[in-house]
């Protein structure tokens, strides 16, 4: 199959090109030629060629908090106590899951993301939850690493189910795999964290876990360990090149520079930091450092389009760190580093890289060139410009469409399960 555009964004030396055509076969991209006739191509959109944008953190289970009747209290630790355990993650079930994940990768599919790393957290939810979820976004023809957030909070016997459930994922093969997740510091003992990481290690996974995302996780960490929570992972011995750190909003500069000499990878979530107001991750000092950063939408619906990311992010770091964070860098969160980051073949458009390509109509309130394209995908685009997905070589968006999936039926049966959940949240609070 051959894609054409009018221009392609590559994310290579060879930058953006002019009337591209990208050759595929199979599930591999094997050739990428500029100036050529739209004509030659079986696909051809006239607008924006770009590789499939990836989250590299997000919560599928997030669709519940949209909306939700109970307000969300301000404040990283009354959010997680109060709001987001009991009337979220703590009551979710085996076929909760599967809804609401179906549906949300059907979001994240319609508005270009091609891959997501996706944490779900429902440590009462039966055994096989994690199985039944890769099934429902596996049907979705999305590429996903999935993992669940494992975590000593609901006592030991729950805390082994939850790693058993990790561990089976990794036997997985294919577009949709696990990873190993734990929850964070104030969640997990020190051994339970290195116990995950070596599972990972020994399976050569990837390991993810949050780190400071509020300052009731640098205050516990001090408190108890007298380390703030980078430097005590650092002796845990659980940072390495294979480890994705989520959140990271409050770091020092020794905590930037063990990232950076542990080749520990982090995941940006701007949006979800401003709306719960845990703060602002230090993004130019981070990059400047040469760690690999990328971005997550966090479960954040606004953030399961990339386009509102990617602005979002600009326009923060713009404001905070003027000049320091150029488009281009905010554009590759979404694409080589964050394929970096999952130890992905995609992110890029070039001979040999897997074939995840999104195209975008033409949109834009003025011409587009090679010089403002980038410009224009970072400020001036949203998911409602996304005309075709591609996944593993295969068009699993076409017209804006999915194609893979029923989506009014999977639309119907995450809403049916979200009004449960919230009328449940309604009975809980009184």
């Amino acid at each position: 199959m051959k894609i054409g555009a009018k221009l392609a964004v590559t994310m290579t030396e060879q930058g953006v090109i002019s009337d591209p055509v990208v050759e595929i076969q199979g599930q591999r991209i094997v050739g990428v030629g500029a100036n050529a006739d739209p004509r030659q191509a079986d696909l051809y959109v006239d607008g924006i060629l770009l590789p499939g944008l990836i989250s590299t953190h997000t919560h599928l289970h997030g669709l519940v908090a949209y909306g939700h009747p109970v307000p969300a209290p301000t404040g990283f630790w009354p959010f997680l106590k109060e709001y987001w355990w009991p009337f979220v993650e703590d009551v979710l079930t085996a076929e909760d899951i599967a809804h609401l994940a179906a549906y949300a990768s059907v979001l994240h599919l319609k508005n270009g993301y091609t891959c997501f790393c996706d944490v779900m957290e429902a440590p009462y939810a039966e055994p096989g939850f994690m199985s039944v979820e890769a099934e429902a976004v596996e049907r979705t023809g999305a590429r996903a690493l999935l993992s669940n957030e494992a975590t000593e909070r609901a006592g030991p016997d729950i805390a082994r189910k939850l790693l058993q459930e990790n561990e089976r994922l990794l036997d997985r093969q294919g577009r949709v795999r696990g990873l190993m997740s734990v929850h964070t510091t104030f969640s997990c003992s020190g051994s339970y964290i290195q116990e995950a990481k070596e599972i990972a290690r020994s399976r050569k996974a990837l390991f993810q876990l949050h780190v400071s995302e509020g300052t009731y996780h640098v205050e516990d960490t001090l408190k108890r360990f007298g380390q703030r929570p980078v430097p005590y992972l650092r002796d845990l011995g659980v940072l390495d090149e294979d480890t994705l750190a989520s959140q990271c909003v409050h770091l020092n500069e020794e905590e930037i520079r063990i990232l950076a000499e542990t080749g520990t990878k982090v995941t940006h979530n701007p949006i979800s930091n401003m709306e719960i107001g845990t703060g602002v991750a230090p993004l130019a000092a981070m990059l400047q450092a040469g760690i690999d950063v990328s971005l997550g939408d966090d479960g954040f619906v606004r953030a399961f389009d990339p386009f509102v990311n990617l602005s979002t992010t600009f326009l923060l770091h713009a404001l905070i760190s003027p000049g320091q964070v150029s488009p281009l860098d905010i554009l590759s969160l979404h694409t080589t580093r964050a394929a970096r980051a999952l130890h992905l073949e995609a992110g890029s458009i070039a001979p040999g890289q897997l074939a995840d390509l999104i195209l975008l109509r033409d949109r834009s309130p003025a011409p587009l060139s090679p010089e403002n394209v980038i410009s224009h995908l970072v400020l001036g685009v949203t998911g409602g410009d996304v005309s075709h997905v591609i996944v593993d070589g295969q068009v699993v968006v076409a017209e804006g469409q999915v194609c893979t999936v029923d989506e009014k039926a999977a639309k119907d049966q995450a809403m049916e399960t979200i009004s449960r959940l919230w009328e449940n949240a309604r009975r809980l609070r009184g």
